[in-house]
């Protein structure tokens, strides 16, 4: 039995976007639409058996109906092409309010064939075109609610047929995972999941959602974050972005059925995002000439590009940012040119030593002395600035 495992497709990301001229959309929104379709077509060459969403398909709980649309049609084509679609609903598909609906129930409301969305933990029957899958589904909950998913997993748990395929998708902020830029989306508070209650044995595949890179949390059985499939912002520039195709294969275990499971990570054509950084000395006598050169050395085509440069005080040539801006003319987007110029002016403490000179604390250290606070208050405050620095 073959898997599709993705999530977290945030369609309605916007920044860095600029207007596609022949759709009149945000090419930002495209991008999303692009990597999803290559998700679809690769579902349907692949003849998998279902196709697992492990939440949050909108960037926000208000999605515009033209976002609403376009992951419409594309779910209907999963469905169409006669592939279960199983939808568990995350933190941004959630409403405030307990009543109202969220961003997937509508597919539930229309009774589309073919697609579950489920919105509390439930056990579910799948019949695919390879026998019978077991979905256990943990969507995200309100904070109040997630106390109950430790007796709620157990007891789905019980009710496994281990001579059919079992797996959990969920949507949850399990204990050991590494973080991406899902961080800096948040709109509720996060509730962290022991992973040992996600290590069951009977269970076949852990399918999560919420955490945007790719990652595995534990082999046996194999507990796997997907990743977000399209980049997001430049806090994701350096992170490969895709899918999982996952497969369970029956084997002969004494009298009954047991399943093997194997997955690999299928890379997605993804926006790409690049940095560039440059730093100019004092004594360059063509700064304009510097800048180009280093731009030369990377790859801009297609991507969406900020440039930071960092210019010394003495530096005393212009800079042509139109030069700048041309030899950029092939990015998709440039999302900026930041000009970093280091301050002349030297602030002094002690009439002898210069600030920028010094370490954080050891500015600190002068600042305390200047204001004649005791050894004793000084050292108090040191540590925990020593404390803050370290968090940072």
């Amino acid at each position: 039995m073959k898997i599709l495992h993705t999530g977290d497709l945030h369609i309605g990301m916007t920044n860095y976007s600029k207007l596609d001229p022949e759709t009149g959309l945000e090419s930002r929104l495209l991008d999303f639409f692009k990597t999803f379709d290559f998700i679809i077509e690769t579902a349907i060459k692949e003849g998998i058996d279902a196709f697992i969403f492990a939440g949050d398909a909108y960037k926000t709980r208000d999605p515009s109906p033209t976002q609403q649309r376009g992951f419409g049609e594309r779910v209907k084509k999963i469905a169409k092409a006669g592939i279960p679609v199983v939808m568990v609903v995350g933190n941004h598909d959630t409403p405030n309010a307990e009543g109202r609906a969220n961003t997937l129930d509508i597919y539930s409301a229309l009774e589309i064939d073919n697609v579950w969305v489920s919105r509390h933990p439930e056990f579910l029957s799948i019949p695919t075109k390879s026998g019978n899958l077991q979905v256990i589904t943990a969507p995200w909950l309100h904070k109040s609610d997630f106390k109950s998913l430790g007796d709620k997993l157990p007891a789905m748990y019980a009710k496994i047929n281990p001579e059919e395929p079992s797996i959990l998708a969920g949507h949850l902020e399990v204990e050991g995972a590494s973080f991406g830029s899902e961080k800096g989306l948040a709109i509720v508070n996060d509730v962290t999941v022991p992973l040992s209650l996600l290590t069951e044995r009977k269970l076949n595949y852990v399918a999560l959602g919420h955490i945007h890179k790719y990652q595995e949390l534990s082999k046996n059985p194999p507990v796997i974050y997907a990743g977000s499939p399209e980049r997001i912002d430049f806090g994701e520039e350096k992170e490969e972005k895709g899918f999982v195709l996952v497969e369970l294969s029956a084997v002969s275990h004494q009298l009954s059925a047991r399943f093997e499971t194997s997955y690999r990570f299928i890379p997605t054509p993804a926006r790409k995002f690049l940095t560039i950084k440059i730093m100019l000395q004092s004594d360059d006598e063509n700064p304009t000439d510097t800048i180009l050169k280093e731009i030369k050395k990377h790859e801009v085509k297609d991507k969406i590009v900020r440039v930071t440069i960092d210019i010394p005080a003495e530096l005393n040539h212009d800079i042509s940012m139109d030069q700048i801006k041309k030899a950029l003319a092939d990015a998709n987007l440039v999302a900026g040119i930041s000009r970093n110029v280091e301050r002349k002016e030297r602030v002094k403490l002690d009439g002898t030593e210069e600030v920028e000179r010094l370490t954080p604390i050891e500015a600190l250290h002068k600042y305390f002395e200047v204001k004649k606070y005791s050894a004793e208050k000084i050292k108090s405050l040191e540590k925990y600035a020593a404390q803050l620095l370290e968090d940072k």
